[in-house]
Order: C-alpha cells, then structure tokens, then sequence
C-alpha cells in the first residue's frame, strides 16, 4: 500500500485496511445491537474475508421488504409436499428463535398464513424457508417476518415425515441448531456458532473501514477510484 491508498488486495482483506482501530465515532458491533449496526451484506463480507465463503442462503428474501431478523436457529427439514413438520417444528423453538426450515424443493408452498399465526403466537422471532411459502396477504397482514425462495399457491399435506433440529446441508453450507443468521431485503446468511465471536470482531473492522472510505468522499472530497486505487 502506498500514499495512503487503499488497494485492491485491501479492499478483499479488511483486515490490512487503513482504518483507524481507535476510531470512537463507529459504535462498536455486538450480539445486541447487530441488528441495528449491519446488513446481511456486511456478514457476508466478514465471512468472505475470514474463511472465503459468503453463508448466503441464495435466492431466500423476506415477504415484506422492511422486515429485518438476527438471532439463533431451530432446524427442521421436509419434503416440500410435507407442511405438517414445519408446524411442528414451531413447538420445538425457544422464544425469540428463528424457524429455519429446507425443503425438498420449491414446488409445493409449506408455510401458510396460520402456519405463520401460530408461530407469532408462540414466540418465534421468524421463519425462514429454503422452499416455498403462500398466504402472502395473510402473512403481511400478521407483520411477522417470513423470508422464503419463492411462493407458490398449492400446498401439500400435513404428513410430518420430515426432521427436527437436524443437520441441514444447503449447498456449500452445513447449518445446525444453534447457528446465527441475520436477514434483511438483500438476503439471508447464517455464521456457525463457533465463528461467531471472529465474525462480530471482522464485523467491527468493516464497519470501521466503510466510515473511512465515506469520510475521505465526504470530507475530503476524493474519488472513489483514487481511494481505492485502481
């Protein structure tokens, strides 16, 4: 790095960026405030730089666009012709957990209005579906966060074949119960338990480095591309 640049190897590693660590105008991110603090796209960039992954389960967005959650999953899994494990798997949760739910595919919808009713009801903080919900007018009408692939009108049967609190294997991801996910309107990503604490202090440093690049545009009037320097 020179003249104060921040390069491009810098920008893929936050961790050599020029950021000052005793800057006190970034409030520090925590478990508490995470939610207020970062994006899913954050998190993402934090696990990329830590262990060159993203966590993004892809394709998963929230029904209603200004519903964002972060908290501890529950899993369960299911055909998606099987939307008797989803109810279920609500009773298997603490309060305040989010539901995480895969399903066979997106074909058949797994997750209704009063699949979403009863989770509110009991005391999860969401639900979040690899595979398809319905009722979205229902579900926006509770204002209780659902994220899901796709919706879909049909559903299956409440056949409760599928399993609870298992080992969920989503592409290049393996999730289990007690896993932290946070997500917004851009996406879902899930940090392993044991990452956690590495994840919050990289978080720390992106956030830390974002105001120093918005503060050397802002105030001193540089462009973005001299800033970067490529």
């Amino acid at each position: 790095m020179s003249n104060g640049k921040i390069t491009p190897k810098s920008v893929l590693n936050f961790n050599k960026s020029p950021v000052d660590e005793k800057d006190e105008t970034v409030p520090e991110v925590t478990l508490e405030n995470i939610l207020e603090k970062v994006s899913s796209d954050n998190v993402s960039d934090a696990l990329k730089n830590l262990y060159s992954y993203s966590g993004l389960l892809k394709g998963v967005k929230p029904i209603n666009s200004k519903h964002k959650i972060a908290g501890f999953v529950r899993t369960a899994e299911t055909s998606s012709k099987d939307w008797g494990t989803g109810i279920k798997a609500i009773y298997t949760c603490e309060n305040d957990e989010i539901l995480l739910i895969k399903c066979s595919d997106n074909d058949y919808a797994i997750w209704g209005g009063i699949a979403t009713c009863a989770a509110k009801e009991f005391g999860l903080q969401a639900t979040v579906i690899i595979g398809s919900s319905r009722d979205t007018e229902d579900i926006l009408d509770l204002d209780f966060p659902i994220f899901s692939q796709s919706i879909q009108s049909r559903a299956g049967l409440p056949l409760n074949n599928g399993t609870l609190e298992g080992t969920l294997l989503v592409g290049d991801l393996v999730i289990k119960t007690g896993d932290f996910l946070i997500g917004d309107i851009d996406g879902v990503v899930v940090v392993p338990q044991d990452k956690l604490d590495e994840v919050l202090e990289e978080l720390n440093r992106i956030k830390k480095f974002e105001s120093t690049v918005v503060k050397r545009l802002v105030d001193d009037h540089q462009r973005m591309d001299d800033i970067i320097g490529f």
